[in-house]
């Protein structure tokens, strides 16, 4: 069993360590320990709020309220809060605690009891899903591809300097990007897009 010594430890240090490298704990530590885990359980295993676990801590160790309370932070930080736990624990805790109510039930003959823990139990598990592992299309956002150009660059000495099939590639952009603007509210202003025809081939 690792025994070392860290500069400054706490009590919590030391059963972090603990749960890390079986680091050796005094007699109280063992005892804060304890209550420590206790503290968890009920938080966890029977989902108690901190007032309910603050009060059963007291009068299972004698111990005071401040020091009830101190325990059950000191989980928190050891064990992490109940809300931020693994989905698959929290999907395990409400599938055993569905499983025992649908025992009750049966025992009770309250058929719509069990048609509803059985429907706990489904929705838990994702069961009335299928290929619950592909991702959601309907949430798949496709990529915007956004394409600028300036089609002042057509009007300018520089684009008979560039080849003919570029130049052709640019005035059909140009066309196609014309008709559809003819097509919106902006019509009307098409003339501040509107290049010199001399730039086209077979032009003067």
């Amino acid at each position: 069993m690792n025994v070392f010594k860290v500069p400054d430890e706490t009590t919590e240090q030391r059963i972090i360590l603990y749960y890390a490298d079986d680091y050796k704990l005094s007699a109280e530590d063992l005892r804060v320990k304890e209550r420590i885990d206790t503290a968890h359980s009920l938080r966890l295993k029977e989902y108690n709020t901190d007032t309910t676990v603050c009060s059963m801590l007291m009068k299972r160790f004698g111990i005071s309220q401040r020091t009830a309370y101190r325990d059950i932070a000191t989980s928190k930080r050891i064990f992490g809060q109940i809300h931020k736990a693994d989905k698959d624990e929290l999907r395990h805790l409400v599938t055993e605690w569905s499983i025992e109510l649908f025992k009750m039930a049966i025992k009770s003959k309250n058929l719509k009891a069990m048609e509803k823990a059985v429907e706990r139990i489904t929705k838990a598990n994702n069961l009335d899903k299928e290929e619950m592992d592909l991702p959601d299309a309907s949430k798949i956002q496709p990529p915007v591809q956004l394409l600028s150009v300036n089609f002042n660059f057509i009007n300018s000495p520089m684009f008979k300097k560039v080849d003919q099939a570029m130049q052709e590639a640019l005035l059909k952009l140009y066309d196609e990007f014309m008709l559809q603007v003819k097509l919106t509210p902006l019509a009307d202003y098409t003339d501040l897009w509107e290049i010199d025809d001399s730039v086209r081939p077979n032009q003067p």
